[in-house]
């Protein structure tokens, strides 16, 4: 079936959790910015909220607008308590429920993993600034007036495809510029610390590894996409054979300490370092040491 609304991801420098309170539940940020042009070449115009807002916001007689994880309707995060304009864009307020969705919710905010948001929408009035046919990227294409908003979702995963959320990389996404690329090294290096150090659920944590996995293999190929000297070159190269033979080997792994499931890092690291109970161990051994 066709999907009935589109997508408008925010990133984190203009848009992002601006608080939380773990101890009761509640989240404060930005869904959407104003007057900032986007990759699709729109801009959302104050007042485009107002409408859809009076008929189905928090405070309305029908509220319906829904906040998400990742644009999944099996995933709701919480009830959202706030929805409102302000000088700077949409404001919210989401009470997070205490299902163990949420608290690892909770715990991703926390960690500063989560900083990105996206909003389902319909376009209901727009003002056509520069035609398709004459549109080119860096203009403004489009200002949207009105906008009817299904949900909000906020974004554990960079670049998400809405229909496979958290481990839907887009198979053809490059980045061109080394700035961006060390973006996406420390948002690895801060999934995978806390993997190894957080409380989460099995499932969340089993995600977050598969998507890091994907996340390893844009940053190779986005390294290999840039001009660079030889030597840097070869260490890319070296680096993508590192990550085919990790591949090669399953991603998870049982620890023969506690008996659950680990990132296996022995390719990496030469070893594998359990994440819940700090036993040390080699891939296919039931012997380990505790640190």
């Amino acid at each position: 079936m066709e999907t009935i609304y589109s997508y408008k991801d925010f990133q984190t420098s203009t848009i992002s959790i601006k608080d939380v309170d773990g101890k009761k539940g509640i989240v404060t940020g930005y869904a959407a910015d104003f007057n900032s042009l986007d990759s699709d070449g729109d801009v959302i115009k104050p007042g485009a909220f107002v409408k859809t807002l009076s008929l189905n916001g928090p405070k309305s007689n029908k509220p319906r607008i829904k906040h998400l994880l990742n644009h999944s309707p099996s995933q709701p995060l919480g009830v959202l308590v706030e929805l409102k304009e302000d000088s700077k864009g949409l404001y919210y307020e989401s009470k997070i429920g205490n299902h163990s969705l949420g608290m690892d919710f909770i715990k991703m905010v926390e960690s500063d993993l989560i900083k990105e948001h996206s909003i389902g929408y319909q376009v209901k009035k727009f003002n056509q600034i520069t035609s398709w046919e004459d549109y080119k990227e860096g203009d403004v294409r489009r200002e949207l007036t009105e906008l009817k908003l299904w949900e909000l979702s906020s974004l554990t995963a960079w670049g998400a495809n809405p229909n496979k959320p958290l481990t839907g990389l887009k198979g053809e996404l490059l980045i061109n510029n080394e700035i961006e690329i060390n973006k996406l090294i420390n948002k690895h290096d801060a999934i995978e610390e806390f993997c190894r150090s957080s409380k989460a659920t099995d499932e969340t944590i089993k995600e977050l590894l598969i998507y890091n996995k994907q996340l390893l293999n844009i940053i190779t190929e986005s390294r290999l996409s840039i001009p660079a000297s030889s030597q840097e070159h070869s260490e890319a190269v070296e680096e993508k054979n590192d990550t085919n033979i990790a591949q090669a080997l399953p991603s998870t792994v049982d620890c023969p300490s506690c008996n659950r499931f680990t990132e296996n890092t022995q390719e990496q690291k030469g070893f594998i370092k359990c994440h819940r109970c700090d036993a040390v161990f080699v891939y296919g051994s039931k012997e380990f040491i505790k640190i």
